[in-house]
Formats: structure tokens, sequence, C-alpha cells
């Protein structure tokens, strides 16, 4: 392919030990070919390498720096980081990259690799908002103010693997429909399965104030229990669905 067929002179050695000269052809690549295929890999690799953070996310949210490593906002007052890791994403295959989230005295770094239902999140820890759960979870029933630590060494979101991991709280000032109220601090158990990635949140006492799960391919579920109802003042009993 792109190859053009030149000629030289050229020998060889017969049986009687005679030289005898011949005519070789060569197939020559010429130079000019090899230079703008080279400057089309050289532009085509560019674009990959500086391709912007809009071709993949929400084009609503304000991003700099590239798909590989870059930062996005997330209301309110919060940004998400991430930078790839090409080894560890060949070692893996799949995409591997070191994330971390900031804002109003919250910083949570870790590790995630894969996407989508096939994402793992590693050495997950920090401390920060627990306004942040309203951002990455907006059909929560509360909308809460406090903080909260994060330690999670292993979690598949979308399930796939076995994992855990823990979110616990001080007392926290939330609103529910216009109702304002007080928790006490609470801990929020994270675990993952092969069906899927599953929440339960207890008060000091061990009381069970609500579950969540996000099962593959079902709709994702928030339950508040009867306890959690007496524990947490304005808390009503029932199970929310979401798809």
């Amino acid at each position: 392919m792109f190859g053009v067929w030149r000629t030289r002179d050229g020998d060889r050695l017969h049986g009687d030990g005679a030289f005898q000269f011949e005519r070789l052809y060569v197939r020559v690549t010429p130079w000019r070919v090899i230079l703008a295929a080279g400057g089309v890999a050289a532009y085509a690799l560019g674009l990959v390498a500086f391709l912007p953070p809009e071709a993949v996310l929400d084009g609503d949210r304000d991003s700099v720096g590239t798909v590989w490593d870059g930062e996005t906002s997330l209301e309110p007052g919060f940004a998400a980081r991430w930078t790839l890791q090409p080894w560890r994403s060949i070692a893996a295959l799949a995409p591997s990259a070191t994330v971390s989230v900031r804002g109003p005295d919250t910083l949570i770094a870790g590790q995630t690799s894969g996407f989508g239902d096939g994402m793992r999140v590693q050495d997950v820890q920090g401390a920060g908002s627990v306004r942040l759960l309203s951002t990455l979870a907006p059909a929560l029933p509360l909308a809460c103010d406090g903080e909260m630590t994060v330690r999670v060494p292993s979690l598949a979101p979308g399930g796939g693997r076995p994992g855990a991991g823990t979110v616990r709280t001080g007392p926290l000032r939330c609103a529910s429909e216009g109702t304002s109220l007080v928790t006490p601090a609470l801990t929020g158990a994270l675990t993952s399965d092969a069906e899927g990635s599953g929440l339960s949140v207890t008060t000091p006492e061990g009381t069970v104030v609500a579950t969540a799960r996000l099962a593959r391919g079902q709709a994702s579920t928030v339950a508040i229990t009867e306890a959690g109802a007496a524990v947490v003042p304005g808390l009503r009993a029932g199970t929310l669905e979401f798809r």
C-alpha cells in the first residue's frame, strides 16, 4: 500500500561460482506519503488528547481541561476533578482515573475504573458537606446541611462485584416539603453485590432510619422505616421509587 516499484542493479552467485548481474525490483514508499501519514496521525492524536470535557459530559455544566485531565462543576458550589491513568487503564482493560470532589468544607478523593454499570470505586476517603448528597442524588426526599466523613475501600455502585464502605455524619439540619427538622448523628453502610448496590442508614443506637437500593435494570428505591420516622421528627414512613 502506497508503495512504488523501482529498479536497482544487483547480482547473485550461481552454482558454478560466476556472478551474473540482474535487475532487482524494490518497493519504495515515497517520503511524501510517510510525512503525510505522520501528519494525519499527529493531528488525530491531538484532537483526542485535547478533546474538551463537554464532548462526553452534560453541556450545561461549566467544564475546563480535557476528557483526560479536567474538572466540571457540580451544583451548588462543588466541582469534580479527574485525571486518567493510562497504564492502569491498559492493565485493567477499562478507563481508570484518580478523581476528587471539592467545595465548601469538602475534599473527597479516590480511584475509579470502568464506566456505567461496570464502574468500580476504590480507596475513596475524605470529609465534606452533606449538601453534596443533594447534588449527587437530587431525588432524595430530604435536603440536609452538616458534616460527613467518607471511607470506601471498594464498591461497585452499579453492582457486579462485592464491596463495602461507610458514610458518617454528625447531627444534620434538614428540610422536607417546607418542614425543618434535626436528625441525630447517622451512619450509612454502603454495600454492593452481583445484582446491585445498597445503603442502610442507622442511628448510634442501631435503629434503621432508611434503606436504599439500586438494582441492575430495575427502579431505584428509597424506604423510610417506621422506626426512622419516629426517631427523626417530621419524617414520614414510606417507599419512594425512581427510574
